[in-house]
C-alpha cells in the first residue's frame, strides 16, 4: 500500500512516525506555552513600534498615515449610518403626513353623510348622470339664445 502513495506521502509519513511522539510532548509542556506567549507578545510590540515609527515617516512628509485614513474612514462610515437614518425619519415623517392628508380628505368628503351601501351608490351615480345632462341641456339653450356678439366702433 506504500507504494501506491505518492514520494511525498510516503517521506511525510516517515519523518512524522519518527519525530510525532517527540514534538507532541514538547507542545504539552509548560515552557512550549510560555515560549508562544513571549513569541506572540514580541510580535506585537515589533507592529505596534513598526507602526509608530512609520507613522512618525508619513506625518514628517506631511502625508496621512494609515492610521490617520482608518480614523477618517471610521468618521465617514459613522456619517453615512446618520444619513440614513435621517432618510428613513424623512421617509417615515412624509408617509405620516400623506396619511394624515389623505384621513383629512375622506373625513371631508364623509363629513355629514351616512355610510353609502352599494345600491345607494348606483342611484345616487344615476341621478347625478341626470343632473348634469340636464346642466348641458340648459347651458346649450343658453348659447343659443345669447345674440350676437355686438361689435363696437371706435370714434376716431
Amino acid at each position: 500500500m506504500a507504494e501506491s502513495q505518492p514520494l511525498w506521502k510516503q517521506i511525510f509519513d516517515n519523518v512524522e512516525r519518527v519525530v510525532g511522539p517527540t514534538l507532541d510532548g514538547l507542545t504539552r509542556t509548560e515552557e512550549f506555552v510560555t515560549l508562544v506567549a513571549l513569541g506572540q507578545r514580541g510580535i506585537g510590540e515589533f507592529d505596534r513600534r513598526l507602526e509608530s515609527t512609520s507613522r512618525r515617516l508619513w506625518h514628517r512628509l506631511n502625508l496621512p498615515a494609515g492610521s490617520d485614513i482608518n480614523r477618517l474612514l471610521e468618521h465617514i462610515a459613522r456619517l453615512e449610518r446618520h444619513v440614513s437614518e435621517l432618510e428613513h425619519q424623512l421617509k417615515d415623517r412624509e408617509n405620516t403626513e400623506y396619511l394624515a392628508s389623505l384621513n383629512a380628505r375622506y373625513e371631508a368628503r364623509t363629513a355629514g353623510k351616512p355610510p353609502a351601501d352599494p345600491a345607494s351608490r348606483s342611484s345616487r351615480a344615476k341621478s347625478t348622470t341626470r343632473a348634469k345632462s340636464t346642466t348641458r341641456a340648459k347651458s346649450d339653450k343658453r348659447a343659443s339664445a345669447k345674440p350676437a356678439g355686438r361689435t363696437t366702433t371706435s370714434a376716431t
